[in-house]
């Protein structure tokens, strides 16, 4: 009998072993599915409404979005106190801050064992006001040339030690901020962290 239950329990154990790992692999295609929705939508896309941006609030949902995982890597995220009216496509732009700060969670804090994610977010006036940059800064551990020349590259991913990703968010991200008449790039050093950014307009004269 005592054979008999500890077989089972064994046979359990490797039962809900392979049910998370079904799991696990659903809900990963389900995210590669979404991804590569998103991202022929994007390109298909002709004109897309454009309003004036509450910043603030479409960063509050993106942190409401992601508080799961803020929680679970102990992370700090300092933000502005005001934001300023850019232009572009609310819905867009929402997806462009989950990838940014998603990924500044996932890779920050990775410079020294046991540092949690202290993730910084801010912007930057360009051009007297005509356009903004916005950035995330992470405390990670920075990228080389060479992998900064990799990071828009469909399908690429340089962490491959982080099973999260599937290596699509940033292409998608760059052809967003293209549609919208702005730039993305990355300024990073090995060792020191990276700042990811993006540029937008700043809404039309009479808006």
């Amino acid at each position: 009998l005592l054979m008999e239950s500890q077989e089972a329990v064994r046979e359990d154990a490797d039962l809900a072993e392979q049910l998370q790992f079904m799991m696990e692999s659903g809900r990963t295609m389900e995210s590669i599915i979404d991804a590569l929705l998103l991202h022929a939508r994007v390109r298909r896309a002709g004109d897309v409404p454009r309003n004036v941006l509450d910043m603030g609030l479409i960063v509050s949902k993106v942190r409401a979005r992601l508080e799961g995982m803020i929680l679970e890597r102990q992370a700090r995220i300092d933000l502005p106190e005001l934001w300023p009216e850019a232009y572009g496509y609310e819905v867009w732009i929402e997806e462009v801050w989950v990838n940014y700060l998603s990924n500044a969670l996932k890779y920050g804090g990775l410079a020294a064992e046991g540092l949690a994610p202290e993730i910084a977010v801010g912007y930057e006036t360009l051009n007297g006001g005509d356009s903004y940059r916005f950035w995330v800064r992470d405390n990670g551990p920075g990228l080389s040339e060479e992998e900064r020349a990799r990071l828009f590259i469909p399908f690429s991913r340089l962490h491959r030690n982080i099973k999260d990703g599937h290596g699509l968010g940033l292409t998608i991200v760059e052809r967003i901020i293209h549609k919208l008449d702005g730039e993305v790039g990355v300024d990073s050093v090995p060792g020191a962290g990276s700042t990811f950014w993006f540029t937008l307009p700043a809404p039309p004269v009479g808006t």
